[in-house]
């Protein structure tokens, strides 16, 4: 049974949060998709005054919370925090970012879950070889970590080298995917 929920008004931004092992998730929906996830979120308003409302309708545009709308991605998030092994198979409204970051944050998507690929690879898939610096300031704004995986970009050297939610963050966030990996290849030989 399908549980997703699709938002028909322009003129809102549905919003949630709930409370992970990494601190306080934030989530938000417009009628295009899930359009930010922040964590961890100390503060709400903050959170909101963080989505580019002009960009999603050039309206007046209202936030309101609704935890049962976003009940599906939050249980998907959920899980991924909790170590599962998920697929985010909602809607993303990456409208905020420029055609530039839409193509990185499109590449990220591609990246497997327990992966890791350099700022350069990214750079040199989407067709910009000497951009690696553009795709980590890409990887700075991207609104929907870590459905969007930017937490999976590391340094050529193999360096972990910035995120928006700090180094610590992204440490935990691999460990957590390379351990729910390496569970699952153990339990198939067993």
């Amino acid at each position: 049974m399908d549980t997703r929920v699709r938002v028909n008004n322009p003129g809102i931004i549905y919003f949630s949060s709930f409370y992970t092992a990494i601190g306080k998730v934030c989530i938000a929906k417009s009628n295009k998709g899930i359009c930010r996830i922040s964590f961890p979120c100390a503060n709400e308003n903050y959170f909101l005054n963080s989505i580019p409302l002009s960009r999603h309708t050039g309206t007046d545009i209202k936030s309101q919370r609704n935890d049962s709308i976003l009940k599906y991605e939050t249980t998907l998030l959920k899980e991924y925090f909790k170590g599962k092994l998920v697929t985010f198979d909602f809607p993303l409204d990456m409208s905020c970012g420029t055609p530039f970051q839409k193509k990185v944050w499109d590449k990220l998507l591609e990246i497997p879950y327990g992966v890791c690929r350099s700022y350069k690879w990214v750079a040199e898939e989407i067709g910009c070889p000497r951009a690696a610096r553009a795709v980590g300031m890409a990887n700075n704004r991207n609104p929907l970590p870590p459905v969007v995986p930017c937490h999976r970009v590391i340094g050529s050297d193999g360096k972990l080298t910035g995120y928006a939610s700090g180094l610590h963050i992204k440490k935990q966030l691999l460990e957590m995917e390379y351990t729910t990996i390496k569970c699952r290849r153990k339990a198939k030989t067993l």
